[in-house]
């Protein structure tokens, strides 16, 4: 695909911008502005290709960024070693699975019927795809850890989200209602196949994001964190956050993604109305559930064809089909990646299978893509890096005394564990939930070790 010469100095100029933000703003603030300003406005797909390094786009670059900042004005911020020695440990599981998948992928492999296959890897390129997981995954959470460990940071950090939603607002409905092209109008290229963006006679609004799917979770995840400061009576720029929430879950209902539709609606009554304690059970039991359904399905232990059956008896053909699809395409992915199941296929399509006579099978779940390119290991490190602050949180919360700080650990606990969830059917899209995730586990930590 050709890239205009405006994205490509879009995606430049951040460097520079981003950086030059810590000599202006608290280390926090930068490091949102870079974080979440990049992803919402920078072009999709456009890259950079430096030698022995992975392709530096909008959603590697700013963190990349944020890290030279801090060394810049702020060192002693991203020079501590993470104490989560677990982390340390899936670090480590992390670059050595890939080294392994590198060496032992050397033989050329099929992906589809009467097409040349793909050529075998090797040992470098094992480390070029360890490299993109450590600036999506590994990177993303230590500077989350590094930098939003108190509560004034964590507020911080919600009310960017929420405030990155409501900037948002005036591109999502006028994609509503003109079309999803933004993105081609402002840097000359669409991000995505424009079919996926048409809902009934209407829209899902995709703005400069990678999808629509990835725009609702931005969505979710804006409006869930108003309501977490909302029940802190906190306000925004003089708004009730509460009041801020009501209205972004109206825009996020307008965007027609039912899945986002669904975790709002699991998520609001129980941020508005429940206990940190049950939020943060729940949590651990979604979690738990994200963690286990991959190797179920590995292992061919999921009853598909009943959740089908119960979903079509509940929402129709037309929304149980995209499950369907999604089921059938897993199943083909998993057979293949069975083959090599530790270390996965590597990268440049190997892990792919054929649907049909010409046709290949379509990865959607970010679960099922690291499987087949980095196998067990690399998803045990990359979901391990997810999950494991989940699951501790709900220890953790005990030695919390701070009803604010509850609150805070809590909600946040509950949205990212729906996010994950969305990992299962869905893709990555953007590396920020490991960011929120990384301040979870510092901010867990900093509150029980100092409860009051």
């Amino acid at each position: 695909m050709e890239f205009s010469l405006f994205s490509q100095i879009a995606l430049l100029l951040s460097i520079p911008v981003s950086i030059s933000l810590f000599f202006l703003l608290r280390p926090q603030r930068a490091a949102l502005i870079a974080i979440v300003g990049g992803d919402m406005f920078l072009p999709e797909l456009v890259n950079f290709k430096l030698s022995l390094l992975p392709p530096l786009d909008k959603h590697n670059l700013p963190y990349l960024c944020v890290l030279v900042g801090c060394l810049l004005r702020r060192p002693s911020l991203v020079t501590t070693v993470c104490k989560e020695r677990w982390f340390l440990f899936l670090t480590v599981a992390l670059v050595a699975g890939a080294a392994v998948t590198g060496l032992t992928n050397g033989m050329p492999v099929m992906v589809r019927h009467h097409h040349p296959p793909i050529a075998g890897i090797r040992l470098t390129d094992g480390l070029y795809s360890a490299a993109v997981d450590l600036t999506q995954v590994s990177l993303p959470f230590y500077l989350g850890w590094a930098l939003f460990r108190t509560e004034r940071d964590l507020r911080t950090l919600l009310s960017a989200m929420v405030i990155g939603a409501l900037i948002y607002v005036p591109f999502a409905v006028w994609e509503l209602r003109m079309s999803p092209n933004l993105h081609l109008w402002t840097y000359g290229f669409s991000q995505h196949d424009f079919g996926q963006t048409v809902r009934g006679t209407g829209y899902r609004p995709m703005v400069f994001m990678s999808h629509g799917l990835s725009l609702a979770r931005f969505l979710f995840v804006g409006t869930s964190s108003a309501f977490i400061l909302g029940r802190l009576n906190a306000n925004i720029y003089g708004v009730r956050a509460k009041s801020l929430g009501w209205f972004l879950l109206v825009i996020l209902i307008l965007c027609k993604s039912l899945g986002a539709i669904i975790f709002a609606g699991v998520a609001v009554p129980l941020l508005l109305w429940s206990k940190p304690t049950l939020q943060v059970r729940i949590a651990f039991i979604i979690a738990l559930f994200v963690g286990f359904y991959p190797l179920l399905r590995t292992w061919d232990l999921v009853p598909t064809d009943q959740i089908l059956a119960a979903l079509r008896a509940l929402v129709g053909e037309d929304r149980t089909e995209s499950l369907g699809f999604r089921f059938l395409n897993e199943g083909l992915l998993l057979d293949k990646a069975r083959l090599h199941l530790l270390f996965g296929w590597g990268q440049y399509g190997r892990n792919f299978a054929p649907r049909g006579w010409d046709e290949q099978a379509v990865a959607d779940g970010y679960w099922v893509i690291q499987i087949g390119i980095v196998g067990l290991v690399g998803f045990v490190a990359t979901f391990g890096t997810m999950l494991i602050p989940l699951l501790v949180t709900r220890s953790r919360l005990k030695a919390i005394v701070s009803e604010p700080h509850r609150r805070l650990i809590a909600g946040v606990a509950l949205t990212l564990s729906l996010v994950a969830l969305d990992w299962v059917p869905n893709g990555l899209f953007a590396p920020y939930p490991y960011l929120i995730v990384g301040a979870l586990a510092g901010a867990t930590r900093e509150f029980a070790l100092y409860p009051g």
